[in-house]
């Protein structure tokens, strides 16, 4: 029966065959149409011939990957700086419906930022990482350094990687140095300071010292911790720190270094600079006075030759019966004496010569600044409100 059915089937494919041959070389067009047998109910009308050709699906033709970032910035705060392998991870989503493959990257720093790419296609639906990592070594304040990616994706061929962030000392004082400005004499005044600690939730201060020790005991200082409320941002714990100037100082400028010994491994001890000036009813003037940075300027002098200067010291308010102690020097090269003492604006001021020499034949010294510390002479008075008045002195006796 089936090899009856076959054949007919086969006669019934040529004949058709044959027709379309002819009517094509007539020019006449073959309206194909579904072809319909009646076979036999045992013959399994789902089978295909055996040279059918497989067809596409039309489902997924020309479908590519979308990349979608959920975060392109990062922002990592405060950071140590000498710090390794600091790292973020960016989640990249592909919501397309081809693999998402990436094809390379590059960085804004070679050095110091890498990427560490999925090693196999995020599938549709699915989300990869990408891993940027930054080495801190930095002498900047802030940092900004990014990572491009490179995919499949048509529409996004290259993606954008930035972090971001500020590079702290574990304890930073702000300000760095303090300033004590037109202190009248005999009074006290007082400045503040903070330490902010970024990466300890307990600061301490330990203790402290000054580097000058002829005037550290005119400073006093105190220390309380920072409220949570005041630190500022990134800070985890802080203490302020009050100084306090206490009166006797000589009238004129003046410096001093205050050392703190703190808990913290990183930071066991910082230093912050003090200057100011005491104001007194005293005006210096002369030749070779720098008055904004109170000094006598005699520069270089040739051993063979010395040298001399007159300053004049206006002294202000009640000079009545004004008698002045004599001249304290720490410095043995330095002779100074007083000249004559001038009554001036009905007896409200007295102008007072202070006469500087450097004889001939002197000791070879130095004192320029720096390592040169510069000389220093004070003045004082039987007046208390006139405080002592200190002279510095820039010179060096240098051979001929």
């Amino acid at each position: 029966m089936k090899t009856i059915l076959t054949m007919t089937v086969v006669v019934v494919v040529g004949v058709m065959l044959t027709t379309a041959i002819a009517l094509a070389r007539l020019g006449t067009p073959l309206s194909l149409r579904p072809l319909s047998l009646d076979l036999p109910a045992e013959v399994d009308d789902t089978s295909s011939p055996a040279h059918a050709e497989p067809v596409e699906d039309t489902a997924t033709a020309g479908a590519e990957p979308v990349a979608v970032v959920e975060e392109s910035e990062f922002d990592f705060g405060h950071l140590r700086n000498k710090t390794l392998d600091n790292r973020r991870v960016f989640k990249i989503r592909n919501e397309g419906q081809a693999p998402l493959e990436f094809k390379g990257s590059s960085v804004s720093c070679t050095k110091c930022t890498f990427v560490d790419l999925p090693k196999e296609p995020i599938a549709p639906g699915e989300t990869g990482e990408v891993v940027v990592r930054w080495n801190v070594d930095t002498y900047e304040d802030h940092f900004r350094q990014s990572a491009t990616v490179k995919t499949n994706d048509p529409e996004h061929e290259a993606i954008r990687l930035v972090i971001t962030g500020k590079v702290v000392r574990p304890l930073q004082v702000e300000p760095q140095s303090l300033v004590f400005s037109n202190v009248q004499v005999g009074d006290p005044a007082e400045v503040q300071f903070a330490m902010n600690a970024y990466f300890s939730d307990d600061l301490k201060v330990l203790n402290h010292s000054f580097s000058d020790a002829a005037t550290a005991e005119y400073f006093d200082v105190a220390t309380q911790p920072t409220p949570k409320e005041k630190l500022p941002e990134g800070a985890h714990s802080g203490v302020e720190v009050t100084v306090k100037l206490k009166p006797g100082l000589p009238v004129g400028s003046f410096t001093q270094t205050l050392v703190l010994k703190t808990n913290l491994e990183e930071e066991p001890e910082t230093s912050v600079s003090i200057k100011g000036d005491v104001a007194g009813a005293v005006t210096v003037f002369g030749k070779g006075w720098e008055r904004d940075f109170k000094y006598l300027e005699i520069g270089t002098i040739p051993q063979s030759q010395g040298a001399k200067r007159t300053l004049f010291v206006l002294v202000h308010g009640d000079v009545a019966d004004l008698k002045l102690d004599p001249p304290e020097v720490d410095e043995d090269v330095l002779k100074v004496s007083y000249g004559d003492l001038v009554e001036m604006k009905q007896g409200t001021v007295v102008k007072v010569p202070v006469n500087i020499e450097i004889p001939p034949g002197s000791a070879l010294v130095n004192h320029m600044g720096g390592k040169g510390r510069l000389a220093q002479i004070l003045i004082s008075s039987n007046k208390p409100a006139l405080g002592r008045v200190k002279l510095s002195v820039k010179f060096a006796v240098v051979a001929d």
